[in-house]
């Protein structure tokens, strides 16, 4: 079979979106020719293969925020290589939907298939230009949803929101995101221990980009209520770590708090040293990062997004907390930090939790989709 997929960024480019494609793509180019359209600016190659994937990269005109952007090499990349199906990652990107308008008009058969992963800017509060870039292209995007032959939800709650947007209900089917096998190998973090002083030490991890609606301060702020063995790593990068950077001095908590980065065998590490993992955000359609954290047995405390509530369960794999209420995020770290008993018992759940959330699997049950 012959697989294309779009997603306006690709690897060595990371996200929730971006992993998505990437590990799919990988897993089905083992008995399928699979191309990846994408975007790109810098010095990343037009063109590669990558485990045995097609990489095609367009040069990047221009991008405002996040949707509206130009690369007009995708157009022609796209239209030159046969397909049986076309995959989108993410929707509301008005360039896209035009060439699969295009496509589809030129291949009649070619089957469309799309993960929207979260709604159209889903958060509530942007600037006045964004709002008005809004207003303007929801309507468009809407008419353009119903073209897909599948929609895939990264969880069961989603397909409310879905039909909204204008997507066929009798088209949506459950895939959800995941994590790979791999991800289980054994991990030698003693000397990330040793290096950062965490012997002895309670460790609450957050991994992810640094963005505002991810509500990371949220931790620091409540960390001085803490026990003084608790310290906080935040791994990741991002336009709001100089504001979370801010925040940890004037709270000078600069001993208890520590920016990582680097590769995934630093984020291991992090994860492979943590006890407790916040994912303290706004919105998430999923939350990758959370089955990552699970994979190394820890609690998770996360706030109610769409993918905290499917994957977490009170006193089962951690805890729930209301967005922006740190008095019960600091009661819900509290309840962990000081009953070790249950966090053993929840680090196992969520160890085995985990593994039924493998790429490897969830790859063979969207081929049967395609194959449908």
């Amino acid at each position: 079979m012959r697989i294309g997929f779009i997603s306006t960024y690709f690897y060595p480019i990371k996200g929730g979106a971006e992993n998505n494609c990437f590990y799919l793509a990988r897993e089905l180019a083992k008995n399928n020719e699979v191309h990846v359209f994408t975007s790109h600016k810098g010095d990343l190659k037009p063109y590669e293969i990558i485990d045995n994937i097609h990489v095609h990269r367009s040069r990047q005109f221009f991008r405002f925020g996040y949707y509206l952007a130009f690369y007009p090499g995708m157009f022609y990349q796209v239209l030159k290589i046969d397909l049986d199906v076309l995959h989108v990652h993410s929707y509301g990107f008005l360039w896209h939907d035009f060439i699969i308008l295009v496509k589809k008009l030129f291949n009649k058969k070619l089957k469309l298939v799309i993960t929207p992963h979260g709604p159209f800017m889903a958060l509530d509060s942007y600037s006045f230009h964004a709002r008005i870039f809004k207003k303007l292209v929801k309507p468009v995007v809407k008419l353009t949803n119903g073209i897909y032959d599948k929609v895939l939800q990264v969880n069961p709650s989603q397909k409310s929101w879905l039909v909204d947007e204008g997507f066929k209900s009798s088209n949506i089917v459950y895939l959800p995101n995941g994590i790979p096998k791999s991800i289980f190998n054994k991990v030698d973090n003693s000397k990330f221990v040793k290096d950062n002083n965490l012997k002895n030490k309670i460790v609450i991890s957050y991994v992810g980009r640094l963005q505002e609606y991810k509500g990371i301060d949220q931790v620091i702020k409540v960390l001085p209520k803490l026990p003084k063995n608790v310290v906080f790593i935040i791994f990741g990068k991002g336009e709001d770590k100089d504001r979370l950077e801010s925040l940890v001095k004037d709270l000078k908590l600069n001993d208890r708090v520590l920016f990582s980065g680097g590769s995934d065998e630093v984020k291991y590490d992090v994860l492979k040293s943590s006890n407790i993992y916040a994912f303290p955000s706004k919105w998430e359609a999923f939350g990758i990062t959370i089955l990552e954290a699970m994979a190394f047995g820890n609690s998770i405390v996360s706030s109610k997004t769409e993918g905290g509530k499917f994957l977490i369960k009170d006193n089962i794999n951690g805890f729930l907390f209301d967005f922006n209420n740190l008095e019960q995020l600091e009661n819900k770290l509290n309840l962990l930090i000081n009953n070790k008993s249950l966090r053993n018992k929840i680090s196992k759940n969520n160890i085995k939790k985990s593994k039924e959330f493998l790429w490897e699997n969830i790859a063979k049950d969207l081929l049967k989709i395609y194959n449908q």
